[in-house]
């Protein structure tokens, strides 16, 4: 489930509508089209919560776009995002994005708060999770930018 899901969600959100947006509308519209729509999609999961949909357009959305432009290659969103899923469902059996729990390497509890934890949607719902991904992905940002990777819109660049 990881590895698929990891390559098909990456194709389809950063290959497919970031590169169709970007293309047109630049890479800042691409990262707020693209992010809101990779987090809604999250509400069709099983404990799917409108709270861990919009914890997941911040924090994935910033931080697996920013993976793929300063290279333009997929590979990295995608190694990013199956590096998530694998840890939090294959190693820790925990919840990923709202799915029912697998059996992983470590059975693992959770407790604490939602705020702390995520709750029922798992760890990507927590105040951790959004902190750390979204700085990550800031700092990716920052490194595309200063690398010249941001696309402008097509009516901003030269002739």
């Amino acid at each position: 489930m990881a590895l698929s899901s990891s390559v098909y969600e990456e194709l389809l959100f950063r290959g497919v509508l970031c590169g169709c947006v970007e293309r047109w509308f630049g890479s800042w519209t691409a990262l707020v089209v693209s992010s809101p729509v990779f987090g809604l999609t999250h509400l069709l999961n099983p404990q799917g919560t409108l709270e861990g949909a919009l914890f997941i357009a911040v924090e994935a959305g910033i931080l697996l776009a920013a993976a793929y432009m300063p290279t333009r290659r997929l590979w990295l969103s995608i190694g990013f995002h199956l590096a998530w899923n694998c840890t939090q469902s294959a190693v820790f059996s925990g919840i990923v994005s709202g799915n029912d729990a697998q059996q992983g390497l470590i059975r693992s509890t959770i407790n604490g708060p939602d705020w702390l934890t995520g709750g029922r949607f798992g760890v990507e719902s927590s105040v951790l999770a959004l902190l750390s991904s979204t700085t990550a992905g800031i700092v990716m940002l920052v490194m595309a930018a200063r690398r010249g990777r941001v696309v402008p819109p097509v009516w901003q660049r030269p002739g």
